[in-house]
């Protein structure tokens, strides 16, 4: 072939990302940071969890692509899946069988609210009660702010979902939910090997 004709081809189509939550309800993700963060070593020490953050993830019809909804250091917060999968090694992504999205539509009104230190921090009481083999409630919570497990289990709440009233929204952990959600029947585990 030519130069000539080489140049008058179309040009190759720009590369389209893959759509993991288009089509599907609202995802529930777990994960931890690729690199040290003082907030992820808490959460794991005193929760004994192997995930130290739990979000939302959804297909975005204005942006055409997945977007994080999450809880974060920074505040209740939405970023691309591209830019959250760099900086953090997913443990799990679920499809719950009771979909969420009732309840996702009201975590908008969260949408830049700050994060909830002081309940996270209380999640050391709540744990060291569990420890104890007490049921402790969180000593620091707020009602203005929301720490990420908080936010899935008051979605959970929200979204009507049959066994919601087993999460405690101050009291529960990522690895609670994590541990909920890999029961069978209770979610579709979707393949995450390419971003672990």
């Amino acid at each position: 072939m030519s130069q000539a004709a080489i140049l008058l081809q179309d040009p190759a189509p720009p590369s389209v990302p893959e759509a993991i939550s288009k089509g599907r309800s609202t995802l529930i993700g777990f994960s931890t940071p690729r690199h040290f963060n003082p907030v992820s070593w808490v959460v794991r020490r005193f929760t004994k969890s192997e995930a130290s953050h739990c979000f939302f993830l959804y297909w975005d019809d204005d942006f055409e692509c997945d977007m994080v909804l999450e809880s974060h250091e920074l505040g209740f917060r939405l970023i691309t899946w591209k830019r959250f999968v760099k900086k953090n090694r997913i443990i799990a992504l679920v499809e719950p069988a009771h979909p969420l999205d009732k309840g996702f539509l009201r975590l908008g009104e969260w949408v830049g609210s700050v994060y909830d230190f002081g309940g996270l921090i209380g999640q050391s009481v709540v744990q060291f009660g569990r420890f104890l083999q007490r049921k402790w409630r969180n000593p620091f919570r707020s009602s203005r702010a929301m720490f990420c497990s908080e936010s899935i289990a008051r979605c959970m709440q929200w979204a009507e979902h049959p066994d919601a009233k087993k999460f405690s929204p101050k009291e529960t952990a990522p690895q609670d939910l994590l541990v909920f959600y890999r029961e069978p029947g209770r979610a579709v585990l979707l393949d995450i090997q390419k971003w672990k």
